[in-house]
């Protein structure tokens, strides 16, 4: 049977260098995808290792400082006159340079991406291959990461989009439908959380509360699946994620992005492949043999 991998690309806005650094170890042991399905963050470093690879999604990271990018205040897009808080206009202007959405449009490598379709109130798949041209899913693209409140909302097709990543993170599911003989899911938000025994205050406590929250709509997808012996529906699954050290929402750490915390962030990412795939190898090692375990 022809391998097929779908990459899975979770949301998580600035943590998303994460996979930047976990895409580079899979890529050194000849890992690399047929299909992507993103969401949020996701969507971005799909479209920018679809335009350059690794080189690329590291020079996009390298220098990349996101709140002078978040924070542009805008004469229509402000809570009187729009519907958010900033445009959009500075951050597309830094990230699409390193996208090259006629040559991504051309690609065969296969892409869906997961929108929040405030029109009629779903999430929703969108497929690249279903684009008209490279406008349509430069426009598409842009939705996948429109973060509710923060951004203004992105008209596609006559409704009003955005970031899908709060409607259906990691899209496990999806991975079965696009017939993937292997699945790697890179989640750039920590499902594992440090032990807290007990709340200082009523702040402390609420924040326990969010954190937990956070962890689990972004990864809800993978946490509630019914896997067994690391398979989904009978596919191999790879789950690379951050380690507790990066687990927990704050806004600073979530949506701050700079140039040392990206190095730090790939650095790990790299690590976290490294360590998912050594220990995938040992346990195959130690499993017992069909014939031995029959005896």
């Amino acid at each position: 049977m022809t391998t097929r991998r779908v990459f899975i690309l979770g949301g998580g806005a600035a943590l998303g260098a994460h996979q930047v650094g976990a895409l580079k170890f899979l890529a050194e042991q000849g890992i690399t995808p047929d299909a992507f399905v993103a969401s949020s963050i996701g969507v971005l470093n799909a479209c920018v290792y679809g335009s350059g690879g690794i080189p690329r999604l590291e020079e996009a990271w390298r220098g990349f400082r996101s709140l002078p990018r978040i924070f542009s205040p805008s004469l229509w897009h402000n809570p009187i006159l729009g519907y958010s808080l900033f445009s959009m206009d500075r951050l597309t202007g830094a990230l699409e340079e390193y996208i090259d959405f006629p040559e991504l449009f051309a690609s065969p490598l296969d892409m869906e991406f997961v929108v929040l379709n405030l029109s009629r109130g779903r999430g929703e798949m969108h497929a690249k291959h279903a684009c008209t041209d490279w406008r349509e899913l430069r426009t598409l693209t842009r939705a996948g990461y429109a973060i509710p409140m923060l951004f203004p909302p992105v008209q596609f097709r006559g409704d009003w989009y955005v970031d899908g990543g709060f409607a259906w993170n990691i899209p496990l599911e999806r991975a079965i439908q696009m017939r993937a003989t292997e699945i790697y899911l890179l989640a750039p938000i920590a499902s594992q959380l440090p032990y807290k025994g007990s709340f200082s205050s009523f702040p402390d406590f609420l924040q326990r509360f969010v954190d937990v929250m956070w962890r689990t709509i972004g990864n809800m997808g993978y946490l509630n699946a019914l896997m067994e012996d690391g398979r989904f529906h009978g596919v191999p699954v790879t789950v690379i994620e951050p380690t507790e050290q990066w687990s927990g929402f704050g806004p600073l750490a979530v949506f701050q992005a700079y140039p040392s915390k990206n190095q730090m962030l790939m650095a790990h990412g790299y690590r976290d492949a490294k360590r998912v795939l050594a220990e995938q190898r040992r346990l195959a090692v130690e499993r017992p043999s069909p014939a031995r375990s029959v005896s």
